[in-house]
């Protein structure tokens, strides 16, 4: 019989054995679970009490008895208890004229019961039914802006280089597409519910969040000019330098030899368009080029493809500052490096079946990871050392400061109660700027050769801490948490060694290519 993760799966569920590999040459084993013998004391991590549950389908329900050798049910049916005593089941959603799971865990003469009360959404809350919110042009409840010209605002970033924090989508609630410097002038056109839509140029309107924006008088010029760009050489990075009249709106494109640099409300004096000189070997050539009345563009063509960048405005200039990748030996691949190590939460994270939580096991990983990256000669930044909750929007401005040359933030995977977590379980890596692609395919296939989990592939996605320009930046899922079988392997040193090996193999091969 052919040796498949499938199967071994299948009877690791079926006996408590988590095996997800074990053929001569296959990926490694998960340990064994151990043996609970404890009082019956039925306990569910989720849903959560008084939950609002899908009208219908199935929903998952894990936890815990406290004996590995109980029998379970809940509502009648037959559940698994593994010898740890956890359990995860796709349960069928109760009636709403009993919205409640009733778990019954029994031990020869003993019974313990666990009555938890869920509630039941209607198809329209399930989304059945489409949400009406104002209609475009009239005035969000929460929005202080009215139509007329606003201004942008949040921390202005020029010393620290911090992340551009005011967000534009091509919708409410939609992708991330355009970041833009607090301090730019754009025009108000309309609101729907916490989003407020504004005008970059003639042919554009974008939304960003209500709260980013405040009333503002019109500019100077209705229309922004922008002189020739000029480079600006240092050691670690170079800067295209282009003078504005006033801060424009824009977007940055990484394309495979350089970037694409759209500015919007704006316009190119007719002698300054057309090719520049680069006076730089990072940059090959500058071309400058207006696209209509409004609307500009200048193309940067580097020597080599794009390791970090941030946009910033100083001195009455937008400048894209891009970052030269570092050198080195290529035998000695991380020493003289910065890595900034992300344990990620608290606060919130998923939790196991039997109560581990993700914080306990990203720190543990990032400390094993801290010391291998240590012993090969880079400096590690972490963004929290211990169990102190760290604002999300603080991890990246850490690894910004310390100049990390790139950034991995650490978790552990979960999935919402209506979908399976047996159905994707396994590995996967997050990111989001094309610079940070070969990095999560790098660490990605390290993680997958040493933890030996179902690879689920690299996924670009708008994650916080995927969104840092500066430095390539990745999330790592390393394992399903809420998994009992993944949970039990989490608690054991030797395979948070595991995890964290497999983050330094993919390290180091990422920056061979790059050294």
């Amino acid at each position: 019989m052919p040796c498949t993760r499938s199967i071994a799966r299948a009877l690791a569920r079926l006996v408590g054995i988590a095996a997800v590999g074990g053929c001569s040459g296959g990926p490694p084993e998960l340990p064994p679970l151990p043996l609970v013998e404890g009082p019956l004391q039925p306990r569910v991590v989720a849903p959560a009490p008084g939950e609002t549950l899908p009208p219908s389908g199935a929903y998952t329900v894990y936890g815990s008895v406290g004996n590995g050798r109980a029998r379970l049910t809940i509502n009648g049916a037959a559940v698994p208890v593994l010898p740890n005593g956890a359990f995860l089941a796709r349960v069928p959603v109760p009636n709403p004229t009993a919205p409640r799971f009733e778990l019954v865990a029994a031990l020869r003469a003993d019974t313990a019961r666990l009555l938890l009360p869920v509630r039941i959404g209607s198809p329209a809350a399930a989304g059945i039914l489409p949400r009406r919110g104002p209609r475009l042009g009239e005035k969000s409840a929460r929005s202080s802006v009215e139509e007329g010209w606003g201004v942008l605002v949040g921390s202005d970033g020029a010393a620290d280089l911090r992340d551009p924090v005011v967000v534009g989508r091509p919708e409410p609630d939609g992708p991330f597409t355009w970041f833009l410097l607090p301090g730019t002038r754009v025009r108000v056109t309309g609101a729907e519910g916490d989003f407020t839509r504004v005008r970059l140029d003639s042919r554009l309107q974008v939304w960003v969040k209500s709260r980013d924006i405040r009333p503002s008088g019109p500019p100077a010029d209705s229309v922004r000019r922008a002189g020739q760009p000029r480079v600006v050489g240092s050691s670690d990075w170079v800067d295209v330098v282009i003078p504005v009249s006033e801060r424009p709106p824009f977007q940055v494109e990484e394309v495979g030899d350089g970037f694409v640099l759209t500015l919007y409300g704006m316009r190119l004096d007719s002698a300054d368009a057309g090719p520049a000189a680069a006076g730089d070997p990072l940059v090959r050539r500058i071309d400058a080029r207006q696209l209509g009345g409004d609307r500009s563009l200048v193309r940067i063509v580097s020597t080599e493809p794009p390791y970090g960048y941030a946009a910033l405005w100083q001195d009455g200039a937008l400048v894209l500052r891009i970052r030269r990748p570092p050198r080195g030996h290529r035998l000695a691949l991380l020493r003289g490096l910065v890595i900034a190590v992300d344990p990620g939460h608290p606060p919130h994270g998923s939790v196991g079946p039997t109560g581990l939580r993700e914080a306990e096991v990203t720190l543990a990983v990032a400390r094993h990871l801290k010391r291998h990256l240590e012993s090969r000669g880079a400096r590690v930044v972490m963004t929290r050392s211990d169990s102190s909750p760290v604002a999300l929007e603080e991890r990246p401005l850490i690894a910004r400061r310390a100049g990390a040359h790139a950034l991995v933030s650490i978790h552990v995977d979960a999935r919402p109660g209506e979908a399976d977590p047996y159905a994707a379980s396994g590995t996967r890596t997050y990111y989001f700027h094309p610079h940070s692609a070969a990095l999560a395919r790098t660490v990605q296939a390290g993680m997958v050769r040493r933890l030996g989990l179902g690879d689920q592939g690299v996924v670009r996605r708008e994650l916080a801490m995927a969104r840092p320009t500066w430095m390539p930046a990745i999330l790592c899922e390393g394992a399903m948490l809420i998994l009992p079988e993944h949970e039990a392997a989490l608690r054991t040193p030797e395979y948070q060694e595991a995890y964290a090996r497999g983050i330094v193999d993919g390290l180091e091969e990422f920056f061979r290519s790059v050294r």
